[in-house]
């Protein structure tokens, strides 16, 4: 599956590896990959420049993944965002669909979805 050059993508989870499952899935496609482990740090990489999609931990220290989303769109009303959870918690990911979100994935991850999610924002069950 081909990525645009063009493609900006921000990804904040606190896990290491979740960051580097992201790493090596867009390596060599020409994306323009940000990871971060702090939702601060990938807020204020937000405002710092544009972005066209944001994958976002749901269950994050400081700041939980709801949060993280509505600040984020607060600045760019316009980012696809996608949550991921190692949870399956209707309440909270309808909620998240309702304060904006795309769409959302659930751990383990699986590269085939997070490849759809960066062209068209998918509903996965």
């Amino acid at each position: 599956m081909e990525i645009k050059n063009s493609m900006k993508i921000l990804v904040v989870d606190d896990d290491p590896e979740i960051l580097e499952c992201f790493k090596s899935i867009f390596k060599g496609s020409g994306a323009q990959l940000f990871l971060s482990n702090s939702a601060v740090s990938a807020i204020e990489e937000l405002k710092r420049q544009s972005y066209n999609i944001v994958f976002i931990d749901l269950y994050m220290p400081v700041i939980n993944g709801m949060e993280t989303l509505m600040r984020m769109k607060e600045i760019c009303p316009d980012i696809i965002a996608i949550m991921i959870s190692g949870f399956r918690n209707p309440q909270i990911l309808e909620a998240a669909k309702r304060s904006g979100a795309a769409n959302y994935l659930f751990k383990p991850l699986d590269v085939k979805e997070i490849l759809l999610s960066t062209i068209v924002p998918i509903k996965t069950n």
